[in-house]
């Protein structure tokens, strides 16, 4: 079986878009959003329609929670706030009722999927070191978590190895081997809005039968993207940080 993992879109259609083309061109056989559907961009909407159409599991996430009012936002930064602020007055009501009943976590036989952590899911704490994903693997059994949260791409091991994606402007995909006698946890990315100086959009895709997990880096129209953020009155920083990949 190949799923297709989505995380962090934040509002940003176009980027969306291309991930779910380049989900279908990989033929996978089930798609799982790990949270963030909406914040920071300007088309909450229109992406929580497509999540909602082509996701068969779609986990909450912080921004997605605090647009509904299920999370405080006083520990988000000023950005992040008039982000969440503006999308939870846009929001349709079924979208509100949407957001509103998405579960913080997923678990199958072989892996699960969280937002940000899977102990205390709803703190909405970090995993950005070795450190911090070890005292996470005590907190669920699977061969495998996927999270989200950081927007940085990253494969962490219960025995501390640590590998942080990168994949050359070059090339378009990297795999990584899922061993036998190791544990993971698994960044997949963002979509919509990357931290890891590079612009381009990451999805990934867990082959069962072959353990492999193949992160996906793809360009979309970031210029269409600011022009939308800007004309909606949000931020002018959240357009201009999708053309640096911050």
């Amino acid at each position: 079986m190949k799923i297709g993992f989505i995380s962090d879109i934040h509002g940003n259609f176009e980027a969306l878009e291309v991930a779910m083309s380049n989900l279908q061109e990989q033929n996978v056989d089930k798609i799982v959003c790990v949270g963030d559907i909406v914040g920071y961009g300007a088309e909450p909407g229109k992406c929580i329609d497509v999540v909602e159409k082509n996701a068969d599991t779609i986990i909450a996430g912080n921004h997605d929670w605090a647009s509904v009012g299920k999370t405080d936002i006083t520990y988000f930064n000023r950005f992040g706030r008039e982000a969440i602020l503006w999308t939870s007055e846009v929001l349709l009501p079924h979208h509100r009722s949407f957001l509103a009943e998405l579960k913080l976590s997923y678990y199958d036989s072989n892996w699960c999927a969280v937002h940000s952590t899977p102990h205390e899911p709803a703190r909405w704490r970090y995993i950005f070191s070795s450190a911090d994903a070890i005292e996470q693997f005590g907190y669920f059994d699977n061969k495998i978590c996927f999270i989200g949260h950081s927007h940085i791409p990253g494969v962490f091991t219960d025995k501390g190895d640590y590998i942080q994606i990168s994949v050359p402007f070059n090339e378009r995909e990297t795999l990584v081997k899922i061993l036998a006698d190791r544990r993971y946890i698994i960044n997949i990315g963002s979509v919509g809005q990357p931290r890891d100086s590079d612009a381009r959009g990451s999805i990934a895709v867990y082959d069962t039968d072959a353990e492999v997990v193949k992160f996906i880096r793809f360009f979309y129209p970031v210029p269409d993207t600011q022009k939308k953020i800007i004309a909606a009155g949000l931020p002018t920083f959240l357009a201009e940080r999708l053309e640096q990949g911050i």
